[in-house]
């Protein structure tokens, strides 16, 4: 009878136990289509009206464009978006690391990750660089940057209705 106990507890215990775990890794599953859609338009929309126009996302990518930019020529250089890569993994590393450190060390590793964490931009990954980079130079202008700009969000902008919006990323059955 006790070793029927004994048995019983620790099964409880065990299910005890995944219960509470399952919850924490349910939050570290990855964000839905439409989770990320909702950010992203979140993020994009400068009026709040819960579209993203052609507009509001080339001004976005303007802005980005500077941040990539360093030294202000008007054309993002391989080195300069290496640059911004790797100051990110840095960053990424540094953070990491402070996990297991005081709070204010924490915060100050999450504000320089958040500081240099880099923006969307066409032509971001290095496969996609070359291709962004229309006229073979090895660095990408503003007009390749729009361009590219403008084609992606054609491709969000499912439904042909000028906008990026909840309609774009639903399922169609």
């Amino acid at each position: 009878m006790p070793k029927k106990n004994l048995i019983l507890g620790v099964t409880a215990l065990a299910v005890a136990v995944t219960g509470m775990a399952a919850p924490s890794f349910a939050a570290r599953e990855k964000l839905t289509p439409e989770q990320r859609a909702e950010r992203m338009i979140q993020r994009l929309d400068s009026d709040k009206d819960q579209k993203v126009s052609l507009a509001e996302f080339k001004a976005q990518i303007t802005t980005n464009f500077k941040t990539f930019d360093t030294n202000g020529d008007g054309q993002i250089s391989a080195d300069e978006m290496n640059a911004k890569r790797e100051a990110f993994r840095d960053a990424r590393k540094a953070w990491k690391e402070a996990k297991d450190k005081t709070g204010a060390e924490r915060e100050t590793a999450l504000a320089k990750l958040k500081e240099v964490h880099p923006a969307m931009l066409p032509g971001l990954r290095p496969k996609a660089f070359k291709r962004v980079d229309t006229d073979g130079n090895g660095s990408l202008s503003t007009s390749e940057v729009a361009s590219a700009a403008e084609a992606m969000f054609k491709r969000h902008d499912k439904n042909g209705d000028g906008v990026i919006d909840a309609a774009d990323f639903t399922k169609k059955i």
